[in-house]
């Protein structure tokens, strides 16, 4: 269950969820998500984005613009994936997306096993964060419905690659 904010938000009221789409693909950008909800905020629909289907990301990422108290993206491009690898530019992309939020997070929250390092800024990594924490996985909707359409307007300009 998506709980993981309602021990934390006493202490940390800025709480934001990190996550990326696109790390294990084999075309395309790689777009990183970070999303700030506000102090208490639940909702059923917000899942990792895994186990939603197409049609209830787009849905639950109207609902994440509409009441997040911020969220912000940032992609890598293939080039800079290449040139950086994969890990390399995600960590990148982390970090700044971090640091782009108007809102200094008490807390950021990231998903997976890799360490984020920002100076000032607490930093959790949770392998698996996408079951476990609200904003986690709100951020892996925004992140994958962003790369969803991206990948869609590639596809209608190179059908062969699909």
């Amino acid at each position: 269950s998506l709980d993981l904010e309602l021990k934390l938000w006493g202490k940390y009221p800025i709480i934001t969820g990190v996550d990326e789409a696109g790390r294990g693909a084999l075309a395309g950008p790689i777009i990183v998500a970070a999303v700030i909800l506000p102090v208490g905020f639940q909702n059923p629909l917000i899942q990792d984005s895994k186990i939603l289907s197409p049609n209830q990301r787009k849905r639950v990422f109207r609902i994440v613009r509409k009441v997040a108290v911020e969220y912000n993206v940032i992609a890598k491009s293939v080039r800079e994936v290449e040139a950086k690898n994969p890990l390399g530019a995600t960590k990148e992309a982390m970090a700044e997306v971090i640091l782009s939020l108007k809102n200094k997070s008490d807390l950021v929250l990231v998903d997976g096993k890799e360490e984020i390092i920002i100076a000032g800024i607490k930093t959790i990594s949770i392998i698996g964060g996408d079951r476990r924490s609200i904003n986690i996985a709100a951020a892996s909707i925004v992140a994958k419905v962003i790369r969803d359409a991206l990948m869609e307007k590639l596809h209608k300009k190179y059908p062969l690659y699909n």
